[in-house]
């Protein structure tokens, strides 16, 4: 009896000696070191649950500055509203040189870091063929989404039945293209890698969809934010097709536009216009409702609109009267009279004494009919072979 008391207590001194090992060797053992970044993007994470995006913002630049690739990911998503795809880029080169994966770079346009190509996005054509081809021009993944989301939309508008085409979208790295990005001002990009593509390019109209703030129509060069709504894009195409705004227009575009004495598309100048203006658009005059508008105030001058209700040459959002689509109709049938992007392009190549450059667009210009190219090109032959 005494033995087998004496051995049951050895087997519970070597068991509990046993255990005070383990947790001797346990403790010698070093403890994981966190991730670096992954407190301050835990902290904003919760500041985003509390409904803090300021300091979360906040919080997670420290992350990044600190090498947490996660916490980049959730700074562009968070930051996208306030800044522009180059706005973050250049702030995120700021505060790390850490390589951007393809999703970010996908995300920011940056095709020549990220290791994927650029999505496959096709031509779309007219029911009717094509009388003005537009080349889409995209940088972001925010402004692929914005393109498809137009493209589902054509089919059901109001420009559904224009002879209208669109080639296949070009990706350019939004580095390259380095469009403007203040919210107050019309969007402004580099043109020189917009020339080289609408030198060899079969539209007359490009469209460029990047960058941030005010869009325009200047030239044959229809210029878009990278989240363009396809009221807008519809709004900014009419001038393409010669509409003007029916919003009160600064005073120095007043006084250029208003002063006009051909037809323009949806105004008048002068009330005994009216016939003429019937006319040459194959409308009915008694079709017409003339209609006061603030385009001309700042030059003194009463402009009216021929229809009655507001139109989305007014607020973009609006529809496009059934006068209006005839009208661009008719334009279209003499598609050649519209500026193409070429010929603008090769205004900028002769300012920059580039006269070959300027050739190969006057030549693309002239190529589709449009007069003033054509007559550049003979007056330019006139001069060489009077030399």
């Amino acid at each position: 009896m005494h033995i087998s008391i004496k051995l049951c207590y050895l087997v519970k001194k070597s068991r509990l000696a046993g255990f005070f090992l383990f947790a001797l060797l346990a403790g010698c053992q070093p403890k994981p070191v966190p991730e670096p970044g992954s407190l301050e993007l835990t902290r904003a994470q919760q500041s985003l649950q509390a409904g803090l995006p300021i300091k979360a913002a906040e919080q997670l630049a420290i992350a990044i500055r600190q090498g947490h690739p996660e916490a980049v990911t959730l700074w562009l998503e968070l930051t996208l509203p306030q800044l522009g795809p180059l706005q973050q880029y250049q702030q995120l080169q700021a505060w790390s040189k850490a390589p951007l994966s393809s999703a970010q770079a996908v995300r920011l346009g940056l095709w020549h870091d990220a290791a994927v190509m650029p999505p496959t996005l096709a031509a779309s054509s007219a029911p009717a063929g094509c009388k003005l081809t537009v080349q889409p021009v995209l940088s972001t993944e925010t402004s692929v989404a914005h393109w498809q989301r137009l493209q589902q939309d054509w089919p059901q508008s109001d420009f559904a039945p224009l002879p209208v085409c669109f080639l296949a979208p070009i990706f350019v790295d939004s580095r390259e293209l380095r469009c403007t990005e203040q919210a107050q001002q019309r969007i402004a990009c580099e043109t020189s890698r917009l020339s080289d593509i609408m030198q060899h390019s079969t539209a007359q109209i490009l469209l460029v969809a990047a960058g941030r703030g005010q869009a325009s129509f200047n030239n044959g060069w229809l210029q878009l934010p990278e989240q363009f709504s396809p009221a807008l894009f519809r709004h900014e195409f009419s001038h393409a097709l010669g509409f003007i705004d029916e919003y009160q227009l600064p005073a120095l575009t007043a006084a250029a536009e208003c002063v006009r004495t051909d037809i323009l598309a949806n105004l008048l100048l002068d009330t005994a216009d009216v016939g003429r203006y019937a006319r040459h658009w194959q409308l009915d005059v008694q079709d017409l409702q003339l209609t006061p508008v603030e385009t001309c105030r700042a030059a003194g001058i009463q402009a009216w609109r021929p229809v009655q209700a507001d139109s989305h040459m007014q607020h973009f959002e609006l529809a496009v009267p059934v006068l209006y689509q005839q009208v661009m109709q008719q334009q279209l049938s003499q598609a050649a009279s519209l500026m193409p992007v070429q010929y603008y392009f090769a205004y900028l190549a002769r300012q920059q004494q580039d006269m070959q450059r300027w050739q190969l667009l006057m030549e693309r210009a002239a190529a589709f009919g449009y007069p003033a190219a054509v007559a550049a090109l003979e007056a330019v032959g006139a001069s060489l072979t009077a030399r």
